[in-house]
């Protein structure tokens, strides 16, 4: 089980256990038993051209957790883990405002309704101006944070590692609401982001369950097992949904550790099929299929309609991948030591790879108007254009 980090619910001396088995590795490189990889022999591939990049700083630090940049309206919101902010404009990478937290974040970066959302290692969810910086509210849930706030008009969706999800006021910080959800047992150190529909907020727990949530009024709408546990060990029954759900068109995509990957029907529970693949990444998705980092390290494409397995990438196994994410009849993803692969869509062929400076890629790729960004360990943000 190397990299990954266990929070327990009432088992302490095992969790300490577990602790001491994974090692010291960073969270980028969330593995299970495999160890680090030479990397593949590729072809000389230029497909992917510089447009600008930033440095978020020398103390950045992702050996904890991973703050995802964000994009609203042609500008770019970054975070380090150190509590620098900063907003950049997406078409050439010029600074528009930066902030100091002066605090550890530990989640971030949320954006809408005119304001930019991080998490501190204090609990605190902290809204900033996202037009000039400065500091809206700040507002105490009294949890740690570790899952990206979600904005939606009026309400900041808050997923607490306790297993509550809190509704926030996006003009106050007020807390509308407040679920709380018992989760007994071990559990994997991640949370999965809420998805947003319409004025639900859908959202995986520790143990396997998938809940909707009302943004208005903080009720339950429905509830369902996406996790399945196996075996008698209490490591072997993991089944968190740590990785986000994933949404195109009206189907909704949902992922359990140590169990399975469902397509749901969006606004209901119903399982429209269902297929046995484990992963803590997020999912890639595109009109035609899903690309799924499983915890084995096997890059997987998977029919978005039936969950048939269309292609397996085993040559980068062991290599800390990134969640892929596609681009035209590419798939892209990045690895521990800073190279970014390049594989065919269709057949999953590896066709390419390019290192990029910074180190371990560790965001999930975001691909926003022709511009790929990637976040790198030294805190390096990439802003490429994809030239197949």
């Amino acid at each position: 089980m190397t990299g990954l980090m266990i929070r327990s619910f009432g088992f302490i001396a095992l969790c300490a256990v577990l602790l001491s088995a994974c090692g010291g590795k960073n969270l980028h490189f969330s593995q299970e038993g495999i160890d680090a990889s030479v990397k593949p022999k590729t072809r000389a591939n230029d497909f992917i051209e510089k447009r600008w990049s930033y440095s978020l700083g020398s103390n950045f630090s992702a050996q904890k957790n991973v703050i995802d940049p964000a994009v609203e309206r042609g500008t770019v919101f970054a975070a380090s883990s150190e509590g620098q902010v900063v907003a950049l404009e997406l078409s050439n990478g010029n600074v528009l405002w930066r902030n100091s937290i002066e605090q550890r974040l530990t989640a971030g970066v949320g954006v809408g309704d005119g304001l930019v959302t991080i998490a501190t290692e204090n609990g605190e969810v902290v809204a900033l101006n996202s037009a000039d910086g400065l500091v809206s509210w700040i507002t105490v849930v009294d949890g740690e944070v570790l899952a990206t706030p979600v904005v939606v008009s009026g309400v900041v969706v808050v997923r607490v590692g306790d297993s509550r999800i809190v509704g926030l006021d996006t003009a106050t910080g007020k807390i509308l609401w407040n679920v709380q959800k018992n989760v007994i047992g071990l559990s994997v150190r991640g949370v999965s982001s809420p998805l947003i529909n319409g004025r639900g907020a859908v959202s995986g727990l520790a143990d396997g369950r998938l809940i909707a949530v009302d943004i208005d009024s903080g009720n339950i709408l429905w509830e369902t097992n996406v996790g399945r546990r196996k075996g008698n060990d209490r490591v072997q029954q993991l089944t968190d949904i740590d990785s986000n759900p994933a949404l195109f068109g009206t189907v909704l995509y949902v992922a359990a550790f140590q169990s399975r990957i469902v397509a749901m029907a969006l606004g209901s529970p119903r399982v429209i099929w269902s297929v046995d693949v484990s992963t803590i990444k997020n999912i890639g998705v595109d009109a035609d299929s899903l690309y799924v980092i499983a915890e084995t390290g096997v890059v997987t494409g998977l029919n978005r309609f039936t969950g048939e397995v269309q292609w397996s990438q085993h040559s980068l196994k062991g290599r800390g991948l990134s969640p892929a994410v596609a681009s035209g009849d590419n798939v892209m993803l990045g690895d521990f030591e800073g190279y970014l692969y390049n594989l065919d869509r269709t057949s999953g062929e590896l066709l390419g790879s390019k290192r990029l400076a910074g180190g371990a890629i560790v965001s999930t790729p975001l691909k926003v108007d022709g511009t790929l960004l990637i976040l790198t360990e030294g805190g390096r943000l990439h802003a490429l254009k994809h030239t197949p």
